[in-house]
């Protein structure tokens, strides 16, 4: 078996490379930072083994990051093995300085123009002045690999490669600077600096980054959203309809019977029925950074974000946050400055996640179904004003560290659709996979829960008060009873939330015994003999606490594991009373003039973040000669 070592600097191209070679479906964006750590997969071509081992982005093999700090070790163990260094044509001239370095130190080099259906490029130039092969790319053209791994296949066979040691010749060779200059002619940004002009002007950037999300919000959640959602419904309908029919033609106890239409079923097209606007969303994002908007996203916001504590390297953790929170916890490594990832890590659970809009659908379709979009939208807006807040505490306590921002800044690009329908496919299998795993067996416990009482008789669908459910969910309710949601059903729900979002849909919808679907758990939630019932008041306080409180156990855990259980207890404890604290201030409003409870809930959010950092913060190590505890060290 041969490795294969996939090198280069950020936003080449690599894990595009390593997803086309094994077939894989890594996380590839036009950003910095989203290989975080090697990842290695094992592939045949013409019947020989390989394994290509995707390294993070590095600029140098000099160079001071972490992800240049885990490439430059992983090469350092690896030195024999052929290292293939991808490039891009339109940043090829500081792409080389990396190749130059790899060369000289050693390595068996493959260099890998990548792009290179967008410039004219003189391959068998660029061979000669570098003194390896070179090969002209689009990773994600399969007809590329196969070329790629041709030239594979005759260098892994050759021995007694002697590379160009002499960095001087390399860097003064004529032939090479005369490739760079024929690059340079081309103007391969021409076009995208032009357009940078428009985007990136400070007066028109602000009115055209709300637009764009205004935009997808309302293609997500109106019209088009719905009418997407009306044939995934249709189709979810007819198949789990066809499951009822099968389980009531057999012959098992009614017991079991209940168990399966409702604890499994119900719970299967509650959380199914949401499918479509997930998978709609993640389409019009991976657009976004298929076209190489978000890169732009970064830099204009580094500046405002500086005065939060954060700079535009923490936007593309944030902005991850809305689709998983577990993942964007990983993606903070990074970050070079520890501050730095701790700010951003601590401010992640307020970027709302995927997993929360299946209660804003439900929610909004109920109450503001006319101008949905434009409510979740809201919320979004809303959730990210507290985080700012409580970055601004954190900036506090969490004192600054200089950090430079270097940003890839891409071209702009004609979406790739292939690889956007294929991220948005990949991000839709792994919501299914979660259904069919973690929340089916916590719906399925839910079931039994809700339907066998404390001395495990069945309850038949009746007298919920008696079940083991209500014990516990009625014992916590006082604690709710302040923001209006006391009742033990919506406690139950929230309860279930913590080990996924997710699951706060599925518990609304198995105690009010709802089929699941967006219009019959939506009539259920108003109907006022159904044990949860909401007002136009409790539903808009529901989602304030929804959209802020704690996140789920898998990205505690991410926390933990990054961070350590300090910081995990910190972010759990921190989200709920903020999210408590904001919600009591949102129920006094909506149902009295006193504006009293926003001066008490900003007082008591404003005491309870100070303490808790105090006590998160770490001690200063003693520096002696103070009057304390007469403790005298040496200063170095």
């Amino acid at each position: 078996m041969h490795n294969l070592i996939l090198v280069g600097n950020p936003n080449v191209g690599k894990t595009t490379l390593f997803n086309t070679m094994t077939k894989s479906h890594e996380k590839a964006s036009n950003w910095h930072g989203v290989t975080v750590a090697e990842k290695l997969k094992k592939f045949k071509f013409n019947g020989d083994e390989f394994a290509a081992i995707d390294l993070p982005g590095m600029y140098s093999l000099h160079g001071y990051s972490n992800e240049e700090k885990i490439a430059k070790n992983f090469l350092e163990k690896n030195k024999n093995d052929l290292v293939i260094n991808i490039c891009d044509a339109n940043n090829l001239e500081r792409n080389l300085n990396l190749t130059k370095e790899l060369i000289v130190a050693g390595f068996k080099v493959l260099l890998a123009v990548n792009m290179s259906n967008e410039l004219s490029i003189n391959s068998k130039l660029l061979a000669e002045a570098l003194g390896v092969r070179v090969v002209l790319i689009d990773a994600r053209k399969k007809k590329s690999i196969n070329k790629l791994m041709g030239e594979v296949e005759n260098l892994v066979c050759e021995k007694n490669v002697k590379p160009n040691t002499n960095m001087s010749q390399l860097v003064n060779n004529k032939k090479l600077n005369e490739t760079i200059l024929t690059i340079k002619k081309a103007e391969p940004y021409k076009i995208s600096d032009k357009i940078d002009k428009v985007i990136l002007n400070k007066f028109a950037f602000f009115p055209i980054f709300i637009l764009t999300v205004f935009a997808v919000f309302f293609l997500t959640f109106g019209p088009v959203g719905e009418a997407f959602s009306g044939v995934f419904n249709w189709f979810f309908s007819k198949i789990f309809d066809f499951l009822r029919k099968i389980i009531s033609c057999t012959n098992i106890s009614v017991v079991v019977r209940n168990f399966f239409n409702e604890g499994v079923i119900n719970s299967l097209s509650a959380v199914c029925s949401f499918l479509p606007q997930i998978l709609l969303l993640t389409i019009f994002i991976n657009l976004l950074e298929d076209i190489g908007f978000m890169s732009r996203l970064a830099f204009m916001f580094d500046g405002l974000l500086k005065n939060f504590g954060l700079t535009g390297k923490s936007l593309f953790s944030l902005m991850m946050g809305y689709g998983c929170t577990t993942s964007a916890v990983m993606t903070t490594r990074n970050l070079e400055n520890k501050n730095l990832r701790k700010r951003t890590a601590l401010l992640l659970p307020f970027s709302t996640c995927s997993a929360k809009l299946p209660v804003f659908l439900v929610i909004a379709s109920l109450f503001f179904d006319k101008y949905k979009y434009l409510f979740v939208f809201l919320l979004y807006v809303f959730a990210i004003l507290i985080s700012l807040i409580c970055a601004i505490i954190f900036k506090k306590f969490i004192k600054d560290e200089e950090d430079v921002f270097i940003l890839e800044m891409p071209k702009y690009r004609v979406p790739y659709l292939k690889k956007v329908l294929q991220d948005s496919t990949r991000v839709a299998m792994e919501f299914l996979l979660k259904v069919g795993t973690l929340i089916l067996f916590f719906s399925s416990a839910l079931w039994l829960l809700q339907n066998f009482s404390l001395s495990f008789d069945y309850l038949q669908g009746s007298n919920y008060e008696k079940s083991i459910l209500y014990a516990i969910s009625s014992r916590l309710a006082f604690i709710f009873k302040p923001i209006g949601l006391g009742s033990a059903g919506i406690v139950a729900s929230l309860i279930l939330g913590i080990v996924a979002k997710e699951l706060i849909v599925v518990g609304l919808a198995m105690i009010n015994g709802a089929d699941g679907l967006i219009l019959g758990l939506g009539q259920s939630l108003v109907d006022p003999s159904s044990l949860i019932c909401f007002s136009s008041v409790t539903s808009v306080v529901f989602l304030v606490f929804i959209l802020l409180y704690s996140p789920c156990i898998s990205a505690l855990g991410a926390i933990k594991n990054e961070f350590g259980r300090k910081t995990a207890i910190f972010v759990f404890a921190f989200q709920f009373v903020v999210s408590y604290v904001v919600s009591f201030f949102v129920y006094r409003a909506l149902i009295s003039s006193w504006m009293i409870y926003l001066l008490l809930s900003f007082i008591v959010l404003d005491i309870f973040g100070v303490v808790m950092l105090k006590l998160y913060r770490k001690k200063k190590s003693c520096r002696g000669n103070c009057n304390v505890c007469g403790k005298i060290f040496s200063k170095n």
